[in-house]
């Protein structure tokens, strides 16, 4: 038996307190609250769709848009690949992304959890 108590207290990162009770002790859980979660999911499509539009018309580099999509900042990126910062922002117009090597892509693919192909592409 599983016995499951909202409580209303939460936190600022949209996460929910529950205490439940499986018949010989109760336990507590941070769950996320979905609603907090559906709002920054939302807000987040929508500042990603006039990224995806300035890639598709050649002004910014496929890597701004997976940046954006997965939640990275370039510092993150930097240390996830070994790349300097200076060259991921060189990377960011689309002229000199389009003249990288297999190896950076594959490195850039690798941080993002994708293939070389999904990175080239949105």
């Amino acid at each position: 038996m599983n016995l499951i108590i909202k409580d209303s207290t939460s936190d600022s990162h949209g996460l929910k307190l529950y205490h439940y009770f499986d018949g010989k002790e109760w336990s507590e859980k941070w769950e996320v609250n979905e609603e907090a979660s559906k709002m920054v999911m939302t807000n987040h499509f929508k500042k990603l769709e006039p990224i995806r539009n300035q890639v598709l018309a050649g002004q910014l580099s496929p890597l701004v848009y997976h940046l954006e999509s997965q939640f990275f900042d370039i510092s993150l990126l930097s240390s996830y690949t070994g790349i300097s910062k200076r060259h991921i922002k060189k990377h960011l117009k689309p002229e000199n992304f389009n003249q990288l090597d297999e190896e950076i892509l594959k490195k850039y693919a690798a941080a993002f959890g994708i293939s070389i192909e999904e990175l080239l592409k949105i």
